[in-house]
């Protein structure tokens, strides 16, 4: 058993230093800074002087300007040709669509009538012209081969 002296030693330990029950080492004291006297450097830079910093700044503000110029004269004529060929793409469709209107016109049943009657002479058959097919006048081959008999012979 332990005395309750060093039981209650053993607690404040343990309450102040937690379960390693040793003391935390105490942080050594920053050290003082010195102050340190700076040295000019000379740059052996040609451009060191405020003149001729200036006029270099000035001579590429300039080439900038000009390739921006450029960049906008080019993009300029781009948008031409792109201006032109919207402008052919246009008149294509124009022609495209009157195709299209003549090619219905052409295909339309009325017209195809009008050309049967007036060029070729055709007329819609009338009751006296009609003829009728008995059972004994379909022929042994069949029909659609007689067609094609006639039609490569």
């Amino acid at each position: 058993m332990i005395d309750p002296e060093r039981w209650y030693e053993y607690q404040r330990n343990y309450q102040k230093y937690g379960f390693d029950m040793k003391p935390k080492p105490e942080p050594e004291p920053a050290p003082t800074k010195r102050t340190r006297q700076r040295k000019t450097v000379k740059v052996p830079f040609p451009l060191a002087s405020g003149k001729k910093m200036a006029f270099s700044g000035v001579v590429a503000i300039g080439v900038i300007m000009i390739m921006l110029i450029i960049v906008t004269a080019y993009a300029a004529n781009i948008r031409y040709d792109i201006n032109s060929m919207i402008k052919e793409n246009n008149a294509l469709e124009g022609e495209i669509e009157n195709l299209q209107a003549q090619m219905y016109t052409t295909n339309n049943i009325n017209y195809v009538e009008n050309k049967a009657v007036s060029e070729l002479g055709m007329t819609y058959p009338d009751t006296s012209d009609k003829v009728y097919i008995t059972v004994d006048d379909v022929p042994e081959k069949g029909f659609s081969d007689v067609l094609k008999e006639k039609a490569y012979n």
